[in-house]
């Protein structure tokens, strides 16, 4: 499976963008602007020891895992999270949970069956800087 993520925009601290999965538009990203992962490829990792259960292997020796998680704003992030919602506006995500609900279950199935799930992060050609 191909996850991509594709950076749309800034707002203040908050990075937008689009989450793809095999080319399908599945849901809307948030990162935190300072914390979040250079553009590149990464492999998603099943995590045992938490309650956020997949996280992306970054490969750093600092904050090596950067978790799938919800929340609707910059205010209800936890650290080196990319929040997964339906983008209202820059900076803010609506139906985060149903969103997440949705997107667990197939992250769930790659990994049962072995299959590596790739996450390419990347940089929309029409960024917005609103910051």
């Amino acid at each position: 499976m191909e996850i991509k993520i594709i950076r749309f925009g800034r707002y203040h601290h908050a990075v937008s963008g689009r989450l793809l999965i095999d080319g399908q538009h599945v849901c809307d990203t948030l990162e935190q602007d300072n914390g979040s992962l250079p553009e590149g490829e990464y492999v998603m990792c099943r995590n045992k020891a938490s309650a956020l259960p997949y996280y992306i292997y970054s490969g750093k020796e600092e904050d090596r895992k950067v978790f799938l998680s919800m929340g609707n704003g910059i205010h209800g992030w936890r650290h080196r999270c990319i929040i997964v919602g339906e983008c209202l506006h820059l900076g803010f995500l609506i139906r985060s949970q149903e969103h997440y609900d949705q997107l667990l279950p197939r992250l769930r199935m790659q990994l049962v069956r072995h299959r590596p799930i790739v996450v390419k992060i990347s940089r929309s050609p029409d960024f917005v800087d609103a910051a």
